[in-house]
């Protein structure tokens, strides 16, 4: 069998070789997300209907817009009449401008997000995170601050609105910017395990140092994030339960701590309804689960288990399904 290998000419003199080949248009087609709805009429009406008793006399015409009156006495189908068939019969869907009746116009031409994975049309309201009811306790471990730190701290207080605002604004995660920036100068739910090992001064400033580096991103973490949307649909429909996306979430109690759960879940059978999810897609066989009374649990002394403690914990929820997904088993 004979390849054919494909080279790149740059100019007359340099070749470089190339594994994949893309032809694009000279123009590329450009998209608009979120455009309103609007007639394709040269003049439209907006607005409330008039009342016609009180301009009957100016614009008699607009009879024709009471639409019920006009055509009530044709049978029922009546043909080449359209109406909208409004009714609390029909159930909600999710579309990209909130909850609307399932087969509206908004509910095939602004589709919500992939990211939203909805078969119960009847859930309630997801809950903002985090719950304005729910109260973290001041500490009670003394540190007196330099001034400096004191103005960092200071620097990263919140407001509960802007809480909510950044959890919205911050629900695709990595994809995000957003999500970098606030994540840099916090301690995250990733982290905690090795937070809470801290022992002497020398070892918090190398956690410091390498929280605030950061970390490049793995070919483990790339796989977890591509395989990601496939493990969530997975475990809707074993589970059969909504999933909407999560953004970053800060408490403002403690708005020196953040966390990025995989989820936000709706459970029907749950107490309470909403809860999270985590998904990890591993590469190789795990060693954080064990069997214990026929049944998989996550192990008490990984940083999964304590980073699902610490989501928890900025959120307010009660509990969090943990998902171990590969490509043969969930």
């Amino acid at each position: 069998m004979k390849t054919l290998d494909m080279f790149l000419y740059i100019g007359c003199e340099a070749r470089a070789r190339v594994n994949k080949m893309a032809v694009l248009s000279a123009r590329p087609k450009e998209r608009m997300f979120f455009e309103d709805e609007r007639s394709t009429l040269y003049k439209a009406v907006s607005g409330d209907l008039p009342d016609l008793k009180a301009v009957s006399g100016d614009l008699p015409d607009l009879s024709v817009l009471h639409v019920s009156e006009v055509y009530k006495d044709f049978p029922h189908p009546a043909p080449l009449i359209t109406t909208m068939g409004i009714s609390k019969d029909i159930p909600l869907v999710e579309s990209a401008f909130g909850r609307v009746q399932a087969g509206s116009p908004l509910s095939y031409k602004q589709p919500a997000a992939k990211d939203y994975i909805a078969p119960h049309h009847d859930a309630p309201l997801r809950p903002a995170i985090p719950s304005d009811a729910y109260r973290l306790a001041p500490s009670d471990c003394m540190f007196v601050c330099s001034e400096k730190e004191h103005l960092h701290l200071k620097s990263l207080t919140i407001t509960w609105d802007m809480a909510h605002k950044i959890e919205c604004a911050t629900r695709k995660q990595s994809e995000c910017g957003g999500w970098h920036q606030l994540r840099k100068p916090r301690l995250t739910s990733s982290r905690f395990r090795e937070i809470c090992s801290v022992r002497g001064q020398s070892s918090g400033e190398r956690l410091a140092d390498s929280i605030l580096n950061g970390c490049r991103q793995t070919a483990a973490m790339r796989r977890g994030i591509a395989m990601e949307p496939a493990a969530l649909q997975e475990y809707s429909q074993t589970r059969n339960v909504n999933i909407y996306p999560c953004g970053f979430v800060v408490h403002p109690d403690s708005p020196w701590m953040g966390s990025s759960p995989g989820g936000l879940v709706y459970d029907p059978t749950g107490n309470p309804l909403y809860g999270l999810v985590e998904v990890k897609c591993p590469i190789v066989d795990c060693s954080y689960l064990e069997r214990k009374l026929g049944t998989l649990q996550l192990k008490c002394n990984h940083y999964y288990y304590w980073q699902i403690h610490w989501q928890l914990l900025i959120t307010g929820m009660d509990w969090c399904d943990f998902v171990f997904f590969s490509a043969a088993h969930i």
